[in-house]
């Protein structure tokens, strides 16, 4: 069974955010990116707070942005995937990506990233594309 262990917001205010989650809702600063974005943990879901002055995919309102799934077997999910919904089979992600292997989307359009690595401490390794 896949777990839900990601969420994204992108955000014009990404410092903001990121304190308000971190003083809220305790959650600890995990990483943080060249463009400003923050991601924040409670230890089992990260919280991307991505910044939208700077995404790397332009186009996308302010709000939900992603959400990620921590699955043991890539390929098994995405077969399923391009089974259920071809349009939405996932893709790479660009290298340097700190966290998932790759995007896919649902059939509403919903975007959401799937890893094997997980959104712990540790960021994706380079020969997994990070």
């Amino acid at each position: 069974m896949a777990k839900l262990r990601h969420l994204a917001i992108l955000t014009h205010q990404p410092e903001k955010l990121a304190d308000f989650y971190k003083k809220v809702f305790e959650l600890k600063e995990m990483y943080r990116t060249k463009n400003g974005s923050v991601h924040l943990s409670d230890g089992e879901v990260n919280l991307a707070i991505l910044n939208a002055t700077d995404p790397k995919e332009p186009g996308h309102a302010a709000g939900m942005y992603h959400f990620g799934f921590h699955v043991d077997d890539a390929e098994v999910v995405a077969q399923r995937i391009q089974e259920l919904h071809p349009e939405g089979a996932p893709k790479a992600r660009p290298k340097g990506t700190s966290y998932a292997e790759t995007r896919g989307s649902d059939p509403d359009g919903n975007l959401f990233d799937i890893s094997t690595w997980g959104w712990g401490e540790k960021l994706l390794p380079k020969e997994k594309g990070g």
